[in-house]
């Protein structure tokens, strides 16, 4: 149930580092599978029953073609800001629920080097839409453990590929 004031957050700003790993498509020499670094900062400003979030997400990762005749590297810079909404659900001084909708802004840097010479491509910058939820269990009073699913609209032209990227992740809160 539900306490009476409990449609909000407490008010103010909460900041959650993001640090992982990912794991993404890559199409270069041919598909398969790659793990990554991300890391960013997730900054929510909580408001009564509604909030405002910002999220700037950082990855990149290098490969080599070992079955080229020639030395061939391959390396993506992606980045990611996230602004959105989220509405606040408190059930009890330890556990919030959330659902929160915005839109992305991505743009993806790839360089391909043959024998020292390297070109690079710039994607131009995607607005895709995004809508998640997640729920937080608060352990101390500026201390808590949060899991979170997001699904983010990324058409592809390529018929094999989803046109969802859902993005599950287990982390931790510091409140300000």
């Amino acid at each position: 149930m539900i306490t009476t004031n409990g449609w909000a957050a407490s008010e103010g700003l909460v900041l959650t580092p993001i640090i992982g790993v990912e794991r993404v498509q890559k199409f270069d020499p041919s598909p398969y599978m790659k793990s990554r670094m991300i890391f960013g900062i997730l900054a929510v400003y909580n408001l009564p029953v509604i909030s405002m979030e910002s999220e700037y997400s950082h990855a990149q990762d290098t490969s080599a073609d070992l079955t080229a005749t020639t030395p061939t590297t391959y390396k993506d810079v992606e980045d990611k800001i996230k602004l959105g909404v989220r509405g606040n659900a408190k059930w009890d001084q330890y556990l919030t629920t959330y659902l929160r909708g915005g839109a992305q802004l991505r743009q993806n840097t790839h360089t391909k080097t043959i024998s020292n010479v390297s070109s690079v491509s710039t994607n131009q910058t995607k607005v895709q839409p995004y809508i998640g939820t997640g729920v937080a269990i608060h352990l101390m009073q500026y201390f808590s453990l949060n899991a979170d699913i997001t699904a983010v609209y990324a058409p592809s032209s390529n018929a094999a590929l989803n046109d969802f990227e859902i993005s599950p992740s287990i982390g931790f809160t510091l409140g300000l």
